[in-house]
């Protein structure tokens, strides 16, 4: 009796293409209206395929949205790694993250927008956690651990201040402040530049962040 031949099966490039497609569509809608305003329907019109096709690929929207969100905060932990350089100083390395996470807002706006829309969307707590949420909070830990450890350099350093406290607080606000100043220099701009002019509206979240990197200076760093 002939044995069957057997074969380790890879998905086909088409299948990937397509999932890819559907990433890029729902990112693309996420970004603009949020999760909550989106159907499997928009998606399937603006990918340009069938709606059971996305169901096939992605089974819930939550799914889709999570998907989308390890995918936008991946690039933001890509970009933090090459920011790194371990021959800089520590407030060196924050100042490089911070020019990092502002140079990633203005190339992928999109994927930006995504990820804000992730920080407020509320959680019901009658609902079970998505298994995907395990996922999202290793990447965006992944991302917290790259900047504690460079505001741990600079106290040891010197080039930061020792008394800073808890630097794993301060990572969360020095990545709210940033996140909170690259919106408002988005959403708020026509205010801005009625006040700033324009050249001041598009430089502010670089300007935000060198006072942020100057608050945590050590005084021997804030005379240079």
């Amino acid at each position: 009796m002939k044995r069957r031949a057997t074969s380790t099966r890879r998905p086909s490039p088409d299948r990937e293409q397509r999932r890819q497609e559907i990433l890029r569509a729902a990112i693309r809608l996420f970004a603009q209206r949020g999760m909550e305003n989106v159907t499997f329907g928009d998606i399937a019109k603006a990918a340009r395929l069938s709606r059971p096709l996305v169901y096939f690929y992605f089974p819930d929207l939550e799914t889709l949205f999570l998907e989308a969100v390890i995918v936008g905060s991946g690039k933001v932990h890509q970009r933090f790694q090459h920011a790194i350089r371990p021959s800089l100083a520590g407030l060196d390395q924050i100042m490089a993250l911070g020019a990092a996470y502002v140079q990633f807002a203005r190339d992928e706006p999109e994927l930006f927008q995504l990820l804000a829309h992730k920080e407020t969307k509320q959680s019901s707590p009658d609902k079970p956690e998505h298994p995907l949420e395990t996922e999202c909070r290793r990447v965006f830990g992944g991302i917290m651990d790259i900047l504690v450890a460079a505001l741990k350099k600079g106290r040891e350093d010197g080039s930061i201040r020792r008394d800073i406290g808890d630097p794993a607080k301060v990572a969360v606000c020095l990545w709210g402040l940033t996140h909170g100043l690259i919106q408002i220099a988005a959403t708020q701009q026509p205010t801005i530049e009625c006040k700033l002019g324009a050249a001041a509206a598009t430089d502010l979240p670089d300007f935000g962040l060198d006072l942020l990197c100057r608050s945590l200076a050590a005084p021997k760093r804030r005379a240079n």
